[in-house]
């Protein structure tokens, strides 16, 4: 037989090689022809190719509607023609070289083949039958295809004498070769420039395994497909078996093989529900399945006695009960398709997002959103998976619509942010075991756990890289364990928000490479990208012009030419700027790739829609059944304190934050603070506010980001199943360990550095009052970090919230000094309470506040005399020096206090009548005088340091009194009670601000 190859190019410069391998080749757009050529202008069975009995290979047009042209002249329809060597076939917009025998080609590319494939459902860029060759997919930035390999020897390189020609830069003219070892073969680099790298390391050699993919230049990718397996999908449909009830009952359904019907999906608890016959009726229960049974949509929480027609849902199977008492089970797994009918979005004052959306996805296609700026492509995404809605028009699952059923779909949504959705500290593996615990069910068992995260490591090709921390990775391996978390549950319907953002062009094909096998394997993906390097790796692109329209629905191939354009890239300039969003809106609405791509897929959506088919459709979803909160939070728990302890810098800082800060009291305060000689009320009031202070801002500093850091963790863990209480109290209880631990070191090394009052009660007061500052500020640390938009806030925030704790607290002002407002700032800042406390705590001023002196107004006061003091006072007169304790007052006192007024000498009397003694009188009169100096100077001294020392004493005592007396005795028990209320008025408001964000998500 002879054999003879055609080459074939595309207007996009793009060469393709094809072997003849039998004696007629059918030529058309429709996927049954052997030679499948996917252009509008091609028709669906537009020529055929036919070795004759003499070996010479004849071309016949089958009456197409474009023509077939040999060699600029057209062929009369039916009459076939003889080719010849070099012979230049013109079929619509392709040209096809013809050589025959005498020039093979080492790669055949088997029997089915497609150009540039539309239903990559079915079909990839070349398709080659399964068969028994090993392939060679290649993928660059400008075409994806597979060349089966049959030589011992293949070549690839950019010059075209090489076996595989791949014309690119970054390839060497001769760039290595594959040489066969056994079933498998060696790829060998023969010294090219740029190498070839498999795991991001260069090699020299390499026994290829089944899926290696090495790369050149870190754009080309090179995919070995073993012998006998080929990743090419076929077109398959939900399977369908007819289930008997019987009249043994209870029928069980679950997990685990022993159910009387096994749904064997990671989403389904292992006894998931049961069918009982009661009074003659059939009833559903639901078994406290982990993600919930359905009925017509909607979670059934009670027993549910079926009617015929109803539809349960359980995982990825559906099953119908019929009028015999039988069930139609239709297993959807891999088989998902979603379908959306004129979705529109507007929001705000009539500002539309989306606008008037159609397009139809079918199972395993990879479909790639695309798009100007301001197109809607995140709007786009999350209306098609439900988490934010269209306002109008609808979402199909399957038939389904989505949004009235989104929890029985929920386990079925794989969501990937832009953000990556894992804790950087733990472990590969540890990333992906706590996603299966948080989202598999209950009774999943530790070992069922373990073997899912293995098949999905495996599958994600990082089974070598479990144990290493995910902050380690490259920025493509990063990318698949997000992907990993979201695989853990098997979810049908895949979604991606700029997965590939930021990456270099290697890592960016490494990810698409994985997402095209993820659709192979049965999955339906939908993914945002700005990067089109590798955009012919996906089926369809949705390019999206300004304002949420559609300016093209079809596939990445015939996207350059539908707008007439060289290159992809060059696409977006010539949307912004040839016409308006809505004329290529309708140019795409009139266009046949609208037709071909929505209207005749979506017909048949819209027959099972309208026809009598179609289920019952409830107006509101219930919610699925999830884990327990207890469960949440035990789990939350492990894993924060497994991202504490793998996190050491920082778990180290928020142990020695305590240490360092409680040391400056040795440095800063003298150990006499206290002492009635030494020691010095303002220092003291400092100290305790200070004290009270740091409690606060190391809490506060140590919690600011605890939230904000991972919301996007959150958003999609709560999007799952996640709920506020679990997540939050899981966060504050291991924070309120740490305040134990701080409000410890803080009283130790105080007790230490200063001589406290020796009292064991006060001691525990003082612990007591510092952990409830330190857990107040935590509290303000998580509504700090709940109300920042991102991370790069909260310290501000943070300084922000602290201010007013300074100034308000009274400790800096004196709280007489504040206007209304201020008083009022002062009752709602957290250091207030604690300060005042810890005044009462250690005795400062406890004597003067106990003197029922001090409680007389001021004027009352100052009229007592020196007795009356000295009978009902011990803070006034001269009796505070040794009966009022109050920091320093001894330094007040002089001896004058303690000693008697100084008696005036006693006048001589009046002067003699005798002339003899008026001499002796005069001499007294002189003694007296100066006696009367004497006193007049020591009664001045005494009087001056008498009334010096109390006037001071008493002085600084009013001073302080006037200022922070209402501190000297406070209801201890009532100012916790006020921080306690602080606390959970802060933890309230940081569930309230988190629930109020969860509404927008």
């Amino acid at each position: 037989m002879s054999i003879a190859r055609l080459e074939i190019r595309k207007g996009n410069g793009s060469i393709q090689h094809f072997t003849i391998a039998s004696d007629l080749l059918s030529i058309g757009r429709t996927p049954d022809n052997m030679l499948r050529l996917d252009s509008l202008d091609v028709s669906r069975r537009h020529a055929q190719l036919t070795l004759t009995q003499q070996g010479h290979y004849v071309l016949e047009d089958l009456k197409s509607a474009s023509g077939t042209i040999v060699n600029q002249r057209a062929l009369v329809p039916h009459q076939p023609q003889q080719l010849n060597q070099g012979d230049c076939i013109k079929i619509g917009s392709f040209e096809l070289l013809f050589f025959s025998s005498d020039i093979t080609s080492p790669l055949s590319i088997e029997q089915e083949f497609t150009v540039f494939a539309q239903n990559p459902a079915i079909d990839k860029t070349i398709v080659t039958s399964g068969s028994s060759k090993p392939i060679l997919r290649i993928s660059t930035p400008q075409w994806m295809r597979e060349f089966a390999l049959t030589q011992e020897r293949i070549t690839f390189g950019r010059s075209p004498s090489c076996d595989i020609c791949i014309d690119l830069p970054v390839v060497s003219s001769q760039h290595g070769y594959l040489q066969r070892c056994a079933d498998r073969y060696e790829i060998i680099d023969l010294n090219s420039k740029n190498g070839i790298n498999y795991n991001n390391l260069p090699i020299r050699q390499r026994i290829l395994d089944d899926g290696d993919i090495c790369y050149i230049g870190g754009i080309i990718s090179l995919q070995f497909l073993a012998a006998g397996r080929s990743e090419i999908p076929k077109k398959t449909s939900p399977e369908h078996t007819q289930v008997s009830i019987g009249q043994r009952f209870p029928i069980r359904i679950g997990r685990a093989p022993q159910n009387d019907i096994c749904i064997d999906h990671p989403s389904v608890s292992r006894f998931h529900a049961e069918v009982l016959k009661l009074s003659g009726s059939l009833i559903l229960r639901d078994l406290s399945s982990g993600n919930g049974t359905f009925v017509n949509g909607k979670a059934i929480n009670r027993d549910w006695v079926l009617k015929v027609g109803d539809g349960i849902r359980i995982g990825m199977s559906s099953l119908t009960l019929n009028i015999d008492e039988t069930l139609d089970r239709v297993d959807e797994t891999g088989n998902l398709r979603i379908d959306a009918v004129q979705l529109t979005k507007v929001v705000g004052k009539g500002i539309k997002l989306l606008d008037n959306i159609s397009i139809s996805i079918l199972p395993r296609e990879f479909v790639i959103i695309a798009g100007v700026s301001g197109g809607g492509k995140s709007t786009l995404l999350d209306a098609l998976n439900g988490f934010r809605p269209a306002n109008k028009g609808h979402v199909f699952v399957n038939g389904t619509d989505l949004y009235k059923n989104f929890s029985a779909y929920r386990t079925q949504l794989g969501y990937v942010p832009q953000k990556d959705i894992v804790h950087m500290e733990l472990s590969v593996e540890q990333v992906l075991d706590y996603a299966a615990q948080l989202r598999l069910p209950k009774d999943t068992t530790p070992s069922e756990r373990a073997q899912r995260v293995n098949v999905v490591l495996e599958e994600l090709e990082l089974t070598h890289r479990r144990q290493i921390p995910v902050k380690a990775l490259s920025g493509g391996q990063l990318k698949r364990v997000s992907i990993g978390v979201e695989l853990i549950t098997e979810p049908g319907l895949f979604f991606l928000d700029e997965a590939t953002s930021g990456l270099d062009p290697g890592m960016d094909a490494e990810v698409m490479q994985l997402l095209r096998k993820l659709a192979d394997r049965g999955r339906t993906i939908m993914l945002i990208t700005h990067n089109i390097g590798n955009i012919y790796a996906c089926n369809l692109v949705v390019f999206l012009a300004a304002g949420g329209r559609v300016a093209y629905f079809g596939s990445p191939q015939e996207a350059p030419q539908y707008f007439g354009v060289s290159e992809f890239k060059d696409i977006y300039q010539k949307v912004e700027r040839d016409l308006t969003p809505v004329a290529w809106q309708q140019r795409y609405l009139h266009s046949p790739y609208y037709q071909k791509y929505v209207v005749e897929r979506q017909q048949e959506l819209h027959e099972d829609i309208t026809g009598t088919r179609v289920r019952q459709q409830p107006t509101l979803a219930g919610s699925g059944k999830h884990i327990s909160n207890w469960s949440q939070f035990l789990i939350l728990s492990r894993r924060n304190i497994d991202v504490l302890l793998r996190d050491r810098v920082s778990l180290l800082l928020m142990l020695a934050i305590a240490p360092i800060i409680g040391l400056l009291d040795f440095i800063t305060w003298k150990p006499e603070i206290y002492d009635l000689d030494k020691g010095n009320a303002s220092q003291v009031i400092t100290m305790l506010f200070t004290t009270v202070l740091f409690a606060v801002m190391t809490g506060s500093l140590t919690t600011m980001r605890e939230i904000v850091k991972e919301i996007e963790i959150y958003r999609r863990e709560h999007m799952v199943f996640l709920t506020i209480l679990p997540y939050i109290f899981s966060k504050v209880w291991i924070f309120a360990l740490l305040a134990l631990y701080q409000a410890a070191v803080f009283v130790l090394l105080k007790y230490l550095a200063i001589q406290l009052p020796n009292n064991g009660i006060i001691l525990l007061e003082m612990y007591v009052t510092l952990v409830l500052s330190a857990i107040a500020g935590m509290m303000m640390g998580f509504l700090v970090s709940t109300v920042s938009p991102n991370q790069n806030v909260a310290p501000l925030l943070t300084i922000i919230f602290l201010i007013p704790q300074i100034i308000f607290g009274g400790g800096v002002l004196p709280v007489s000094t504040f206007g209304a407002a201020g008083q009022v700032a002062n009752q709602l800042s957290l250091t207030k309470w604690p300060f005042e406390a810890l005044v009462t705590i250690t005795g400062l001023g406890r004597n003067v506040a106990m003197d029922s002196c001090w409680q007389l107004p001021e004027a009352e006061r100052k009229s007592l005399s020196v007795e009356q003091k000295k009978k009902d006072c011990s803070c006034l007169g001269q009796q505070m020096f040794t009966r009022c304790e109050f920091p320093g007052i001894k330094a007040k006192y002089r001896p004058a206090v303690d000693l008697p007024e100084p008696s005036k000498p006693k006048a001589p009397g009046d002067p003699p009548s005798d002339p003899r003694e008026l001499e002796n009188y005069k001499e007294k009169t002189k003694v007296y005088q100066d006696e009367v100096q004497r006193w007049q100077k020591d009664y001045g001294k005494w009087k001056t340091d008498y009334e010096g020392a109390l006037g001071e004493a008493e002085g600084t005592i009013q001073g302080y009194y006037r200022d922070f007396g209402h501190m000297f005795n406070i209801n201890l028990f009532q100012h916790w009670l006020m921080l306690g209320i602080a606390i959970v008025g802060m933890f309230v408001t940081v569930v309230v601000v988190q629930k109020l964000k969860d509404f927008r998500l």
